[in-house]
């Protein structure tokens, strides 16, 4: 749903409702302008989220099947590994760039606004859903990203680098880490207090 159209829509639910209100036409018109800024903001970043994973992930999975090609058809002195080595390592990666496309469409879905329900307990459940699928992707990627930063190694930079497993295993550890304190710190920075915000904005709405 478009923004202007959830503007109008919201607002002319206000209208008829005012005589219930403790607030001022005024000061709802402030909530819900808000309202739709803070809305307008998340939203804008789970688009740019999913966009960039349409961009991104089937060039990748594009470039690992041109790899397995490859390994198909050079023997395993100029590739670093045979053809039956990738396949598993190509396939973890392509579940990867599968699943990060599902995920960022999710979460861009979550918030397309449905105008033919209340959208204050509309918005209140896209929030509560919002926050119950970061926690069932973070536990998806707690098994996914060990797992793609291996096949990653292994695939890619294991037949120049040489290295040993255990090696590999302590890079893919640190690397997961790292990508959940990144995940941590975007989240907070760039969705924590604008849920705040739209969640103390929806219960002034309320009373």
């Amino acid at each position: 749903m478009e923004l202007d159209e959830f503007k109008v829509y919201w607002q002319k639910i206000q209208q008829q409702e005012n005589e219930q209100q403790k607030h001022t036409p005024e000061i709802l018109n402030q909530i819900i302008m808000k309202t739709i800024t803070t809305l307008s903001e998340i939203q804008q970043k789970n688009i740019f989220w999913n966009n960039f994973a349409k961009a991104v992930c089937p060039a990748l999975i594009a470039i690992l099947l041109v790899n397995l090609g490859i390994n198909y058809f050079l023997p395993a002195s100029i590739t670093g590994h045979n053809f039956l080595q990738s396949i598993p390592w190509v396939i973890i990666m392509v579940v990867f760039a599968i699943i990060t496309m599902w995920a960022s469409k999710k979460n861009e879905e979550i918030f397309n606004i449905d105008t033919t329900k209340n959208l204050k307990e509309t918005l209140t459940k896209a929030i509560r859903d919002f926050k119950k699928f970061q926690i069932l992707s973070n536990a998806i990627y707690l098994f996914l990203f060990p797992a793609y930063y291996w096949a990653f190694m292994k695939l890619l930079l294991n037949p120049y680098l040489k290295l040993t497993d255990h090696t590999t295993l302590r890079v893919c550890i640190v690397l997961t880490i790292l990508s959940y304190i990144g995940n941590f710190w975007y989240y907070m920075a760039k969705f924590h207090k604008r849920f705040k915000s739209m969640e103390a904005n929806l219960k002034e709405l309320g009373e």
